[in-house]
């Protein structure tokens, strides 16, 4: 008898222990751990991808080459897209929307121009073909782009054409604007710009000031239908051959810097350009 109760005692013992070795069957699994999310910004970044257009027009006959043309512009793309508010990618869309537009149309101008001028093909164009070339690039300083192009063309003539050109976006307002615009007060920017960049031309030396057209105080008056590039430098103003003076002359580069340029661009372009560290009178 004392070994019947023996038994069922440790029966119980076992089956209290199996019982207690159970999980519930409501127990909730460990969490896995959460990917840290990032923290919105809005600051945005742009990147650009060029693209290119290009054609070559060769003569049936001889299978020679005597004309191209050859275009590279950037388009803009919002690189940290994924990350900004939305309130800042709003504006980031509607700055690449209008600056990819003008590209475009930069572009479609440039093709329309090589198709138009390739000329027909002569013996002096089968010796130096006809060409067009226009490479653009970006540069930024602060909330300013320069779109710089550089640009070749020649069609039959004793020499090519090289030359400048520039094109100059504010990310703030979403448009490209006149280099004077930068300024708080454009007209008084351009005026006094203009003195600083005679007075420039002035001092590059008797090899310039001997040539320069009559009315070249006049052409850098406006100086702003020239090329002009802002960089985290300063303001390059340049003024192709021909523009200032002969062929020969070449093109005429003048540079201030961003605190030559303070009392004429003002605290407000200062900023604008990312140079208001400059000293402000």
């Amino acid at each position: 008898m004392k070994r019947m109760n023996l038994v069922a005692l440790l029966l119980c013992l076992a089956m209290l222990c199996a019982c207690g070795a159970k999980q519930p069957n409501n127990a909730s699994a460990p969490e896995a751990p959460q990917q840290e999310q990032k923290e919105k910004t809005s600051d945005p970044v742009y990147s650009y991808e060029d693209i290119l257009a290009s054609k070559q027009f060769t003569d049936e006959e001889s299978g020679k080459l005597y004309a191209s043309y050859s275009y590279r512009v950037p388009m803009m793309r919002i690189a940290n897209a994924d990350n900004l508010t939305d309130d800042a990618l709003a504006i980031a869309q509607r700055n690449t929307d209008a600056f990819n537009a003008q590209m475009q149309k930069i572009l479609d101008d440039a093709v329309a121009f090589g198709e138009e001028n390739t000329g027909e093909p002569t013996e002096h164009f089968f010796s130096m073909p006809a060409a067009d070339e226009k490479e653009l690039t970006v540069l930024q300083a602060g909330q300013i782009l320069t779109v710089w192009a550089d640009g070749y063309f020649h069609s039959g003539g004793a020499h090519p054409y090289v030359y400048n050109d520039s094109y100059t976006f504010d990310l703030a307002l979403g448009q490209f604007i006149d280099p004077t615009q930068i300024s708080d007060d454009p007209e008084a920017f351009r005026v006094k710009t203009a003195a600083l960049l005679v007075a420039q031309a002035e001092g590059l030396g008797e090899d310039y000031t001997s040539g320069y057209w009559n009315d070249y105080e006049e052409i850098i008056a406006h100086w702003n239908e020239a090329a002009v590039r802002f960089d985290r430098n300063g303001m390059t103003v340049i003024f192709s051959a021909y523009e200032l003076g002969p062929y020969a002359m070449g093109p005429v580069e003048l540079f201030l810097t961003y605190e030559e340029l303070a009392d004429a661009i003002g605290e407000g372009g200062l900023a604008q350009l990312g140079a208001s560290d400059a000293n402000t009178p």
